[in-house]
Parts: C-alpha cells; sequence; structure tokens
C-alpha cells in the first residue's frame, strides 16, 4: 500500500507539473459548450439515437455530445502525457524493485481522477444551456468513455511521442462521437462499432435526449473499458521492463 500511495503521489505532481493538461481541463468544456451552446441556432432538428428519435433543439441535440467529446479529450490527453513523461522513471522503478502492476495501478488511479473531474466540468458547463433527461446516467456514461480514452491515450504514447500522439488523441474521439456516432449522423458503418464511443458515447447521449437509459450501451462500455484496462496495463509493462 506504502508503495502504491507514493507513486500515486509522485503521478498527480506529475500532472501539476503539467499545465496544459489544466488548460484544458478549462479550456475544451468552455469551448466546445460554452461558447458553441451561445453560438448555435435554435433551430429544430431530427435526433436519432438507439431507443427513440426525438425533435429537438440543435443545441439539445449536439450539446452534449459535444461535452461527452469535451471529457474524453481531456483523459486521453492526460492518458499520452502521463504515459510519455513518466515512461523512463517507471523504467528505473521498475529495475528497483517497484512491481509494474504498483505503477499501473498508481497512474490508472490518477488518471481516473482526472477523467472525473474532466467529465464534471464538461457535464457543469452543459446545465448552462442543456439538463439532460438522465443526469446521473449521463455523467456516468461520459466517465465510462473518457476513463475509457484515458487507456487508449496511455497506449499510444507508448509508442507514439507526444506530438503524434495528441493528433490521434484528438482526431479518434472526434471521428468517434461526431462523425460515426452523432445523433445527427445516419447509420454508422457496422465496423464503427469497434469504437468506444458505440456504447458510452450512444449510451450517454441516449441519457442526454430520452427519459429511458441505455443500460446495455452502457454495460458493453464498461466491458470494454475492462479490456482497454488489460491492453494498457500489458502495454505499459512491456515498456518499463524491457
Amino acid at each position: 500500500m506504502t508503495r502504491t500511495r507514493t507513486a500515486l503521489a509522485a503521478t498527480v505532481k506529475q500532472f501539476a507539473r503539467t499545465p496544459v493538461l489544466l488548460a484544458l481541463l478549462v479550456f475544451l468544456p468552455a469551448y466546445f459548450v460554452g461558447l458553441l451552446g451561445i453560438v448555435l441556432p435554435d433551430s429544430s432538428v431530427v435526433a436519432s439515437v438507439p431507443s427513440a428519435t426525438v425533435e429537438t433543439t440543435l443545441g439539445a441535440a449536439v450539446l452534449p455530445m459535444l461535452a461527452t467529446l469535451a471529457a474524453v479529450m481531456v483523459a486521453g490527453i492526460a492518458g499520452l502525457f502521463l504515459t510519455v513523461n513518466t515512461l523512463d522513471a517507471d523504467g528505473w522503478l521498475a529495475l528497483a524493485g517497484l512491481p509494474s502492476r504498483t505503477l499501473f495501478a498508481a497512474r490508472a488511479t490518477a488518471l481516473s481522477a482526472a477523467a472525473v473531474v474532466a467529465s464534471l466540468a464538461s457535464t457543469a458547463v452543459l446545465f448552462v444551456h442543456v439538463a439532460p433527461d438522465q443526469p446521473a446516467v449521463f455523467f456516468a456514461a461520459t466517465l465510462v468513455l473518457a476513463v475509457t480514452y484515458g487507456l487508449l491515450g496511455a497506449v499510444v504514447g507508448v509508442v507514439l511521442d507526444k506530438l503524434a500522439g495528441v493528433y490521434v488523441m484528438l482526431f479518434a474521439p472526434a471521428v468517434d462521437l461526431f462523425l460515426f456516432h452523432s445523433p445527427l449522423a445516419s447509420d454508422a458503418a457496422p465496423w464503427a462499432a469497434a469504437f468506444p464511443g458505440r456504447w458510452a458515447g450512444v449510451a450517454a447521449t441516449d441519457a442526454a435526449l430520452t427519459g429511458d437509459p441505455n443500460w446495455g450501451a452502457l454495460a458493453v462500455g464498461v466491458a470494454y473499458l475492462g479490456g482497454v484496462a488489460v491492453v494498457a496495463a500489458l502495454a505499459v509493462r512491456h515498456a518499463v521492463t524491457t
């Protein structure tokens, strides 16, 4: 337990030494949700989710998805930066006898905390303009997707540097949520179900637009998160022990 706490404290200090993450935490929700909530027109649109098709305003249809996207991008970039910044140090700590699973547990805990803060910030800004029909489920689904992309960011950080990794962690969630699984988009291709937004992202949108939560999609999203956690743990372990 002492080792885990020590590794966790070091991880928190690393976050504090990365001001760009703190800036993103404020900027992305404020820009994606706060600013666009002001400028989007009040025109009526038809939004489609698996459980229903509803007629609503453009802001009510788009802003919840953008709130989830903002949290996901912050968490993904946090996972990327955390891995890139600590990989060499983790290798030395592993050589010194600190188990790689302890290191990963500390990093994953700090990353999950960052995802909680990002999800809370995005949901809070969303409430300025639109109140989700199921706010607790919306937050839970957003958090699941944010942690998933945070761990995917850790995997990307193992194989790419910061610059290339940032492009990946900005582009991938945007394509996933904004193109493939937007409530305003047409039916996505079957292979788009391989993206995590098909599950937790769709559950978040469903919770925002309808009073009937999509528990099935959220459950698959949690299972997807578990699979990504295993992949991330193996990737980080391989990187720090070779």
